[in-house]
């Protein structure tokens, strides 16, 4: 296959499944400006070593396995030593000068309000699940990959695939009915076609 038809049939390959690789970054990086050179790198790295891909192995999973070194090797990197700082530009330093830290009014709060609520503590949720248990989770609802697939691309055994998949999940599950204790809104996750929660 000549450089042409090799870069031809690596788009083609690619484009079906780029929005998919695209979301597992940016929510597998400890720093979210990070996504984009993870998935550059790892389209990359695919790309030069797309001669050793073979059509009978599945590219999905190929790809996630590129697309997850990478972004593993980015997170040590980093480090997690930023974890609680919170990045801010010397400009918006003064807004928080301007800033009332009192409490809110015990008033009814808007939906969007405890939405967004919501999404912090499953945020947080996600956040507190190791880098495997996030693989695995993410793999499994975003990459749509089976386990076998996940075990190959992670190189761990199929049984460390189920069991962290097990613990991201239930992690996941407490994080929800924390949000749902009283005084929170109950936010009930979408059925999947077996009528259970996609998570």
């Amino acid at each position: 296959m000549d450089g042409d038809e090799q870069r031809v049939r690596f788009l083609s390959l690619l484009r079906p499944i780029e929005a998919d690789l695209e979301n597992y970054s940016r929510r597998m990086v400890f720093d979210r400006r990070d996504f984009e050179d993870a998935l550059q790198n790892a389209v990359l790295r695919a790309f030069r070593a797309f001669d050793r891909y073979h059509d009978d192995a599945s590219f999905r999973a190929w790809m996630f396995k590129i697309l997850t070194n990478e972004i593993f090797a980015m997170n040590r990197k980093r480090g997690r030593v930023a974890q609680f700082e919170v990045a801010v530009e010397p400009d918006e330093m003064e807004e928080f000068a301007g800033l009332d830290f009192a409490p809110a009014a015990a008033g009814p709060v808007s939906w969007e309000t405890l939405a967004d609520a919501l999404d912090e503590e499953l945020l947080a949720a996600l956040q507190s699940l190791n880098q495997s248990e996030r693989a695995v989770l993410f793999m499994r609802a975003i990459g749509d990959l089976r386990y076998r697939e996940i075990s190959e691309c992670l190189g761990i055994p199929l049984g460390s695939v189920m069991g962290n998949l097990s613990r991201a999940r239930q992690k996941m599950r407490d994080a929800i009915l924390r949000a749902r204790r009283p005084g929170r809104a109950v936010v009930r996750p979408l059925p999947d076609e077996g009528g259970r929660s996609s998570l």
